[in-house]
């Protein structure tokens, strides 16, 4: 559906009959509709008539008249709810343009006003229509769930006037938007554990005594990541597999936790030293300083101790960074600075959200909008003049979480980094430009096992990158131990290195496997058929049984897609860790419910004891089944 049909449903929505009331609450009570995800307060004699997308609210006289397609003689609140996707945004910054476009034929909009009513953020226009003497206020707010809600509150320009405009006005800061009933569960309804991981650099101090923290990623159009690397300075590693090609800096005693690449091809880094005039240092890709600005202090354009911990700059140049923590005047402040360290604005971010605290940014490249996050605060957009677009999008998934970095996907989705344990165990979020959670990838680091990370382990990510197709970077040190990661991953797909618990300890055969209990491994009988499900998280099931020597066994594993999702391997392992029989494919064979890449495994025992199927794979992922019989 495109926006032009559906802002013109929204419109036929509002002067269309609603259905008769299907919840209706009187003499000032709290309204709630958890099927469309609203609470209000409903003024005294008011009634709703609610249907799937939308509801309506007034007196029952007025309730019936607008049913009837007439004009109302009091104050009526009609609410339509739509999603981002069905009006085609890719990005805050269209929200003005938008309402502006919900006006009636024939009627000037003026200039879309920015609102924040209860927990949602958006536009609003006042629109008066003199030939029918009424008065209405369109608002179109980004709302819980990846959704938008257009709001009206309409009555005669002359009761408008006496009251209900103000009437209105209370009522709508009321409003308490949440995800609809059907959405609560969104985690359930995400596909996880479908990622992988395509390279990892992991490395110890280097030997040349410096001093190295990660801190953040960028990357170049000749296949060269650079990373912040605090007092040690700048890593430079291949973009595309992750190996080392060299250290630059540090500079004048410098600790650089954030940079960016500009489009003069310089690198902007945020310094945090403690004595330095250069809290945003510039230099090139060889290492060579070229500039940099920002001292210590309370001043417009200076930064507070431990500043700027973020940083990022524009396709124009424009350098975006925050200040927190200031003794006096703003407290917690956006700096919009030219690439020469000119001041262009200074944002108060406790005006946009007094909840941001811990704050990390990154930019839209081809809208300019900067998304905004922190360890408090939610997530926020604002657009290149650094008024707010949207406040607290995605509150519903975010609450309790401290997301500690964010990058913007060349698909405008929003990814977010989360210290471990994350959400429900992952440390990456995927998300839309409306704040629906699309998908999540990581695995918790084993801090009782120590050492280096293994593929799709995280701690404490510090920084992120997303390149141009797609594939997201990260970057952390633990303290701990030393080892300083980058890891590159998609949050969909087959990667190149078996994932976590998945990698083999050839002597611990135990920790070979990740098994998910809920889905595969356990113990097996002759004459049992199981079934499970691999893929990048769980890649191999552990299955056992006893048996005998002389034992004529067959085991089958089948894809039980039928289509080739899944590409099935057996392995019969001793309790010692020692391979001693496997099969891929059965391939020539014609055997009757299996194909050709499904496994077959026909064996005699060679002793009396406990043996354990490896049910894993070659390629795929998806259902299989598993039988073991006797002959």
């Amino acid at each position: 559906m495109n926006i032009r049909h559906w802002l013109s449903l929204i419109f036929v929505l509002a002067l269309s009959l609603i259905p008769a009331a299907a919840l209706a609450q009187e003499g000032g009570q709290r309204y709630e509709n958890p099927e469309l995800g609203i609470a209000f307060d409903l003024p005294a004699g008011w009634e709703v008539a609610a249907g799937i997308n939308k509801l309506a609210a007034a007196v029952p006289n007025d309730l019936a008249t607008i049913q009837a397609g007439s004009a109302p003689e009091g104050l009526v609140l009609r609410i339509t709810f739509g999603t981002f996707s069905e009006l085609g945004i890719t990005d805050a910054t269209q929200l003005p343009d938008l309402v502006a476009r919900l006006v009636p034929t024939g009627i000037t909009p003026g200039t879309p006003e920015a609102i924040q009513w209860g927990n949602s953020s958006g536009y609003q226009l006042l629109v008066t229509q003199p030939e029918q003497g009424l008065t209405t206020r369109i608002a179109l707010l980004a709302i819980a769930g990846g959704r938008v809600a257009v709001v009206r509150g309409l009555a005669p320009t002359s009761v408008w006037d006496a009251g209900a405009g103000a009437q209105f006005d209370s009522l709508v800061q009321t409003m308490e938007f949440a995800l609809p009933v059907r959405d609560q569960s969104y985690l359930e309804n995400v596909i996880s554990n479908d990622g992988g991981v395509f390279w990892q650099y992991q490395s110890q101090p280097p030997q040349d005594g410096r001093v190295v923290v990660g801190g953040s990623l960028t990357y170049d159009a000749f296949d060269v990541m650079y990373a912040a690397m605090g007092p040690g300075g700048v890593l430079a590693i291949n973009f595309v597999d992750g190996t080392y090609i060299s250290y630059m800096g540090p500079w004048s005693g410098g600790n650089f936790v954030d940079i960016a690449i500009g489009p003069d091809m310089r690198l902007y880094l945020a310094n945090v030293a403690e004595d330095t005039s250069n809290a945003v240092m510039v230099v090139d890709r060889a290492g060579n300083y070229a500039r940099g600005w920002g001292t210590r202090g309370d001043g417009d354009g200076q930064f507070a101790p431990g500043m700027p911990r973020t940083i990022a700059v524009t396709k124009g140049g424009e350098v975006w960074t925050v200040s927190e923590g200031h003794a006096s005047g703003i407290r917690s402040r956006l700096y919009k600075f030219d690439a020469f360290g000119n001041l262009l604005l200074t944002v108060d971010l406790g005006a946009v959200n007094p909840d941001l605290s811990g704050i990390r940014i990154d930019n839209n490249m081809d809208t300019g909008a900067l998304y905004v996050t922190g360890a408090t605060g939610s997530l926020n957009v604002i657009d290149t003049n650094g008024q707010p677009l949207v406040v607290n999008l995605g509150q519903e998934i975010l609450n309790g979480l401290s997301p500690l970095d964010i990058a913007i996907a060349p698909n405008d989705n929003i990814i977010l980094a989360l210290p471990a344990p994350g959400l429900d165990g992952f440390g990456f979020l995927e998300m839309s430009v409306g704040g629906t959670l699309l998908d999540v990838f990581g695995l918790p680091y084993d801090s009782a096992r120590g050492g280096p990370f293994l593929p799709g382990e995280y701690r404490s990510p510090a920084g992120m990158v997303v390149g141009p197709d797609g594939m997201i970077y990260w970057i952390e040190t633990n303290p701990d131990t030393g080892y300083t990661q980058v890891q590159a991953f998609l949050f969909q797909g087959d990667g190149r290195l078996p994932l976590g618990t998945a990698v083999a300890d050839a002597t611990n055969p135990e920790a070979i496997s990740a098994v998910d209990p809920a889905k595969g491994g356990g113990s097996l009988t002759y004459g049992q058929t199981v079934q499970g499900s691999l893929n990048n998280r769980y890649p191999v099931h552990n299955w056992t049984f006893e048996g005998q020597a002389g034992d004529h066994i067959i085991i089958t594993m089948v894809d039980a897609s039928g289509i080739g999702s899944l590409d099935p391997l057996i392995e019969l392992v001793l309790t010692d860790g020692r391979v001693i029989a496997s099969n891929d494919d059965i391939g020539q064979q014609v055997i009757e419910g299996m194909t050709a890449r499904d496994s077959r495994l026909e064996f005699d025992l060679p002793g009396d004891g406990v043996y354990t199927i490896h049910a894993t794979r070659f390629g795929g992922r998806g259902d299989y089944t598993l039988t073991l019989e006797k002959q």
